[in-house]
């Protein structure tokens, strides 16, 4: 009796062990869940980090000092806004790129074009790793990083690079190489994704929407563009599956079999992906709620920075994203085809913020929000000033130069004249006193 309660306990186990490693459903299971969560978490801290505090009045310096200090070491960025034209043109760019790109492979040697892109993605990768690991950084400080050194180089007057850094960022941007190269060199399906990761949570507080019209807009633009291109043509999964860089999510089909062929090992793996811009375009709309929520937090506030807050609209949001990939994944594994995300992703995210603002009555103040706070409006126009001035100093110079030329050459050209005029005076006065003395000779 005995020995049958071993031999039950001790096949239990490895049974058990067995279905889990053996089963596809289970495997394609952990493939779903992880690229989820690899979507999931550069739109999580791009979105927090795309949040920006008001800086405090000076008449409260004293009463905020620590969070003025910490404040003091952002540095400004320039930020990219999407306006609502730029949402009008983003389809036809992306399609023109589109097509150059399949273009491109279809008619050029794979190889050699491949080295190039990885050149390029390597480069602004190492920038991209260095910010993503400072963000690392401070989260396991559990304090900003402070600014040891500064570089600044100019050409005349005009700023033409302004960097502020510690010794802790050169260490990073030096990890930062070293994965960029392995990266280059294997091209190892983890050290891609991680370039991944950080092109997306370096993209969405960066790249960031003007108001929730715009942001609708590209959704519903991209919502077309995505069901032509992957429907209807072959461009873009050839481009997906071909384009040998890391601009996609990868995972394994089956982790068990990736586990048993070796960690360093991608030759037979067969991957599932999802592309960064089913990251990257939900994540800006998804980071704009997050900033709208921050807004009403700091008015009920009385304009002073806070840091807890409710979000009610990116809570409601992240999670219609997840809820949206999850269909994609189900649609995409019943069908056995590749899904256009955004066909799921972009009413998910529109939808879910316009119930949440019609719940909570706040339609009117959504559609009217304007997500450039009045610092970076002042600092805009300030700039713009600048640039105007800058510009009607180098046209009055021209124009006074150009006054200046034209008066010198009148002045030379008069100054020739009458060169001109001596010369023929003289020349005639030689002349007649030449025929004078033949004429008294005779």
């Amino acid at each position: 009796m005995s020995e049958t309660v071993v031999d039950k306990t001790s096949e239990a186990p490895a049974s058990f062990l067995e279905k889990i490693t053996t089963d596809p459903k289970i495997a394609i299971l952990f493939t779903y869940v992880g690229l989820i969560i690899l979507a999931i978490i550069p739109i999580y801290v791009g979105s927090i980090k795309s949040i920006k505090q008001p800086k405090v009045p000076k008449s409260e310096k004293k009463k905020h000092e620590n969070e003025e200090e910490e404040e003091s070491e952002d540095e400004d960025e320039d930020i990219e806004r999407f306006s609502l034209d730029d949402a009008k043109q983003f389809p036809f760019i992306g399609s023109a790129a589109l097509i150059s790109l399949f273009l491109v492979y279809k008619f050029f040697d794979k190889k050699y074009l491949n080295y190039l892109i990885t050149a390029y993605f390597s480069i602004i990768g190492v920038g991209s790793l260095t910010q993503m690991f400072s963000y690392c950084a401070e989260f396991v400080l559990g304090k900003k990083i402070k600014n040891e050194f500064k570089l600044l180089l100019t050409q005349k007057k005009e700023e033409l690079v302004k960097l502020s850094f510690s010794s802790i960022h050169i260490a990073l941007f030096i990890l930062a190489i070293v994965v960029t190269a392995a990266y280059s060199f294997t091209k190892n399906w983890i050290l891609s994704n991680i370039l991944g990761l950080a092109f997306s949570i370096t993209t969405i507080p960066l790249l960031k929407l003007d108001s929730f019209k715009t942001g609708i807009l590209l959704l519903s633009a991209l919502f077309f563009y995505d069901i032509f291109w992957v429907f209807f043509t072959p461009v873009m999964v050839t481009v997906a599956k071909n384009f040998d860089a890391p601009i996609k999510m990868l995972f394994p089909r089956n982790i068990f079999t990736w586990i048993k062929s070796g960690l360093l090992t991608t030759k037979g793996i067969e991957f599932s992906m999802l592309g960064l811009g089913d990251i990257a375009i939900p994540g800006v709309y998804v980071a704009l709620c997050a900033r709208f929520d921050h807004s009403l937090a700091v008015k009920k506030n009385g304009g002073k920075p806070i840091k807890k807050f409710p979000m009610p609209y990116f809570t409601t949001c992240y999670i219609s994203y997840i809820l949206g990939l999850i269909t994609t994944m189900g649609v995409m594994h019943v069908f056995n085809h590749a899904q256009p995300a955004l066909l799921y992703l972009s009413p998910a995210c529109i939808i879910s913020s316009l119930l949440c603002a019609l719940v909570r009555g706040e339609i009117k103040a959504l559609f009217e929000y304007d997500d450039e706070s009045e610092e970076e409006k002042k600092a805009r126009e300030e700039k713009e000033k600048k640039e105007k001035e800058k510009k009607e100093k180098e046209e009055k110079e021209k124009k006074e130069k150009e006054e200046k030329d034209k008066k010198e050459q009148t002045n030379k050209g008069v100054k020739e004249k009458k060169e001109q005029t001596k010369k023929e005076v003289k020349g005639k006065k030689e002349q007649n006193k030449k025929a004078a003395k033949d004429k008294k000779k005779n």
